[in-house]
């Protein structure tokens, strides 16, 4: 799952599925006998794509009715892998949340409570929208 916090006012249709990678980390010596991390990535996702990648795709998982959005609100995305003997296929969710303020309630021991914006369903249930055979 994902956590974000947003803003300013939106609205979401869906969010993308990609990747970034780290293979591996090693260290190597220059000529000024300092040491420097040297990274081996693979990388699907907008911020450092690999250039050449093109054996994976990133993923758009959509959402039936769009969820809109407050500055300040929190929006939590659930994504689950399942799979039966056959096939695999992804699962997903979403909600947006914010933290009431209650000062007197929160200064006293008290706790804060949830403000739920708006849910979707899950979608792709048992893979009946889309799946991928083993």
């Amino acid at each position: 799952s994902s956590t974000t916090e947003a803003d300013a006012t939106s609205t979401i249709h869906g969010f993308l599925g990609s990747f970034h990678s780290v293979l591996y980390e090693g260290r190597k010596d220059n000529r000024e006998e300092r040491r420097e991390k040297r990274l081996s990535v693979i990388s699907i996702a907008p911020h450092s794509f690999s250039v050449g990648m093109f054996s994976w795709f990133p993923l758009f998982f959509p959402l039936k009715e769009p969820l809109r959005v407050p500055p300040g609100a929190t929006v939590n995305c659930s994504i689950w892998r399942r799979s039966d003997d056959g096939r695999v296929w992804y699962e997903w969710c979403a909600e947006v949340v914010t933290i009431a303020d209650h000062s007197r309630e929160t200064m006293a021991g008290g706790e804060a409570s949830t403000v739920v914006w708006g849910t979707s369903s899950i979608h792709n249930p048992g893979g009946r929208s889309y799946h991928v055979n083993k």
